[in-house]
């Protein structure tokens, strides 16, 4: 990414924050990593810091400064999985329309993230099934989730 990243704090183990800067002001972001029901596979939680400390996924702030906020979290995520090396992280957006976005940044800077991590994709097989693939930057599919392993 070729924005600055802003400061990041890391307030424990598994959360981050973050102040993003723009045209409607300071707002307290949260990086939130999160044991899913598998072993070693943590979620990947990110959104705007609520008062009572959990994150809202869904708000829209629209500061004016996306490319900084997205690049603050790709270092989050380096400094996350370089402390956890052994974790796997699982994400996707909290809309269809926001899991499209990571496929395409994902698709956009594949080159530089791949040399850091594994990436996959999860894709709907049938009314049931899905199945976990290499991430393929140049597929016409839609990915329903995204996973990223550290490389060693």
């Amino acid at each position: 990414m070729s924005a600055e990243p802003y400061k990041y704090n890391q307030t424990d183990t598994i959360r981050y924050t973050f102040i993003s800067n723009g045209k409607k002001g300071a707002i307290n972001k949260l990086v939130e990593f999160s044991q899913t029901s598998q072993k070693g596979i943590f979620n990947f939680g990110f959104g705007d810091l609520n008062f009572d400390g959990t994150i809202d996924d869904i708000a829209n702030s629209n500061n004016g400064d996306l490319v900084s906020v997205l690049s603050t979290i790709v270092h989050i995520l380096i400094d996350f999985t370089n402390q956890h090396k052994e974790y796997k992280i699982v994400f996707t957006g909290s809309t269809l329309q926001r899991t499209k976005i990571y496929q395409q940044i994902l698709r956009r800077h594949y080159t530089n993230f791949s040399k850091v991590f594994f990436i996959t994709g999860l894709t709907h097989m049938n009314d049931e099934r899905y199945i976990e693939e290499d991430f393929n930057p140049n597929t016409l599919n839609t990915y329903i989730a995204f996973f990223i392993k550290r490389k060693s």
